[in-house]
C-alpha cells in the first residue's frame, strides 16, 4: 500500500492511495469465510456451505466492502499521521472513475481523494479590536412594583361576589337573537368567561351595572375589544372563527357569575409559598431579592445582545479564504437529500458563514485547550433544568425529585451533545469577553427592546433577501 499527496490549491491537495491486491485479499477472504458459517441456503446444511457457492453469491458486495473500509481507514490514519487539518471529509476526486471491482479478478487499486484542508486563522482582531458596549438595564421602582403585583395576583384568592368590579371576570351566556329581539333558531349560544379588561371602556358601565342573572343586549363584536377571528374562537367559540359573515351583531348577554381574584397579603404564609422556607420574610427583603432577580435576567439578555455583536464583528473581520469550490462540491457529495447547484450556490453564503464560525471557535479551543468535564455538562443540565422549573413557578421541589429529573435528562445523548456543545461555546464566549475591550453603557428597558427589535428586523430581512 501506498500513499501520496499533491497540493492542487492553496486549500486543496489530491491524496492517492495504491492499495495492492495483496493488502485487502486475506479480509475478503475472511469474511467470505464468516459468511459461510452463517449463512443459510437452500440445499445446504448451514454451516456447510462451499466457499464457492458463498463467494459466487456475496463475493464481490463483500469485496467492495472490504475495499472501501480500506481506503476509509487508510486515508484518515494518513490524515491524522501527518497532522493535516481537513475541512469536511475527504471526497472522490472529480476525475475519480468508479471501481471495477470483480471476485474472480482481484488486482491492485488506485483511488483518489480530494480533501479540503483548514486555512492559517489570525484572531489578534480580537484584543486590538475597538470598545464594544455592554449594556446594563436600569431596574425601576414601578418594575418592581409590577413583579410584586403580579406575584401577589399569582398567589390570589378568590370570591364570587354579586356585583361587578372592574378586574372581575365574569361568566356570560351569549345568545344570538333574531332582528326583533328573539333567540335566533340554531344561532350561536355559548357560555365564556370573560375578564372586564376584554370589554371596550364605553361599555363597562352597562356591565358594571349588571347583577346575577341580569341580562343586557348588544353587538357583541363592538362589546369585546379584539379581532373578529379571535371574538369567534375565544369568546364565541366557534369552530370555523374565519367564517363568520352568517353571524349577526345582534346578541343576548347574561351574567351567571362573578369571579374576583382577590390578591395575596404579604404574610409569612405568603412569603413561605412563594420562596420557601429560607426565602425572604418582609416585604422589602422581597422586594431586594425581585431586583436582583431582574438584574441578573437582563444581564442575560444585554449579555446575549453583545454576545451577538461580537459573533458579528468577529466574523466580519477575522479574515481568512474557503476552498469554496470544493465544500460547494462535499455539500452535494457528502449529504444523503440531493442538492441541486442552484440550491448549493443560493445556500452556501449561510453556510461559509457558520464554517468560518465554527473554524474560529474551534481555534480558540484549541490554543486554549478549552475543555468541558462531565461534572461541568451535569451542572449545565441541572441548571437548565431548576430554570426551566423555575419558569412554571416550581421553585419548592424536593432535591430528589430534580436529581431524579436531571438523571433523565443525563440518559438523553442527544441533550448531553447539545449542552456541551453550548457550554463549549459558552467559555469561548467568556474568553473573547475577557480580551475585548468593554464599556458599560446604562439604557432603560424600553431602549434596549427598541434596539433589539431594530437588529432582529435587520436581520430578518437579510434573511428574507438572502432566502
Amino acid at each position: 500500500m501506498n500513499i501520496t499527496q499533491e497540493k492542487i490549491g492553496d486549500l486543496k491537495s489530491l491524496v492517492r492511495i495504491n492499495l495492492k491486491k495483496e493488502d485487502y485479499e486475506p479480509k475478503v477472504l475472511e469474511s467470505i469465510k464468516k459468511i459461510a458459517k452463517k449463512v443459510d441456503i437452500k440445499g445446504f446444511r448451514k454451516g456447510m456451505v462451499p466457499l464457492g457457492v458463498v463467494k459466487k453469491m456475496y463475493g464481490t458486495s463483500v469485496l467492495a466492502e472490504e475495499i472501501n473500509k480500506d481506503l476509509n481507514d487508510h486515508m484518515w490514519h494518513y490524515l491524522q499521521e501527518n497532522k493535516i487539518d481537513v475541512l469536511g471529509q475527504p471526497i472522490p476526486a472529480p476525475d475519480q472513475p468508479l471501481l471495477d471491482l470483480d471476485i474472480n479478478n482481484l488486482k491492485d487499486i488506485d483511488f483518489a481523494y480530494e480533501v479540503g484542508l483548514a486555512p492559517e486563522i489570525d484572531l489578534s482582531y480580537i484584543e486590538n479590536a475597538p470598545t464594544f458596549d455592554k449594556y446594563k438595564i436600569t431596574v425601576t421602582d414601578a418594575m418592581i412594583d409590577e413583579e410584586v403585583d403580579r406575584i401577589r395576583k399569582r398567589f390570589s384568592s378568590y370570591q364570587y361576589p354579586e356585583n361587578v368590579e372592574p378586574n372581575d371576570i365574569l361568566s356570560l351566556t351569549i345568545e344570538e337573537l333574531n332582528d326583533d329581539g328573539t333567540l335566533k333558531e340554531g344561532g350561536v349560544s355559548t357560555v365564556s368567561s370573560v375578564m372586564m379588561d376584554m370589554i371596550k371602556p364605553e361599555h363597562h358601565a352597562a356591565f358594571l351595572a349588571l347583577t346575577k342573572q341580569g341580562s343586557l343586549e348588544g353587538n357583541i363584536w363592538d362589546i369585546i375589544d379584539r379581532q373578529r377571528e379571535e371574538t369567534a374562537k375565544h369568546i364565541l367559540n366557534l369552530s370555523e372563527p374565519a367564517h363568520t359573515d352568517h353571524i349577526g351583531d345582534k346578541f343576548k348577554i347574561t351574567l351567571n357569575n362573578i369571579t374576583r381574584a382577590i390578591p395575596a397579603e404579604m404574610n409569612d404564609e405568603f412569603f413561605t409559598k412563594v420562596y420557601g422556607e429560607n426565602g425572604p420574610k418582609t416585604e422589602e427583603e422581597m422586594r431586594t431579592k425581585i431586583r436582583e432577580e431582574l438584574d441578573s435576567y437582563f444581564d442575560g439578555q444585554t449579555d446575549g445582545y453583545l454576545i451577538n455583536e461580537l459573533y458579528k464583528a468577529i466574523v466580519e473581520h477575522v479574515n481568512f479564504p474557503l476552498p469554496d469550490d470544493f465544500m460547494k462540491r462535499w455539500i452535494k457529495v457528502a449529504n444523503e437529500k440531493e442538492f441541486s447547484d442552484e440550491e448549493v450556490e443560493k445556500d452556501y453564503p449561510r453556510f461559509a458563514r457558520q464554517l468560518r464560525w465554527d473554524l474560529i471557535t474551534r481555534k480558540i479551543v484549541r490554543e486554549n485547550n478549552i475543555r468541558n468535564t462531565p461534572e461541568e455538562v451535569r451542572e449545565q443540565v441541572r441548571l437548565k433544568t431548576i430554570r426551566q422549573l423555575y419558569s412554571y413557578g416550581l421553585r419548592d421541589l424536593g432535591g430528589e425529585w430534580v436529581e431524579q429529573f436531571i438523571s433523565k435528562q443525563m440518559a438523553d445523548k442527544e441533550q448531553i451533545k447539545q449542552t456541551g456543545e453550548q457550554l463549549l461555546t459558552d467559555k469561548v464566549m467568556l474568553l473573547v469577553k475577557s480580551k475585548v475591550k468593554l464599556h458599560e453603557k446604562p439604557i432603560s428597558l424600553e431602549g434596549f427592546k427598541l434596539m433589539a427589535d431594530t437588529v432582529n428586523a435587520a436581520a430578518e430581512a437579510q434573511e428574507a433577501e438572502q432566502a
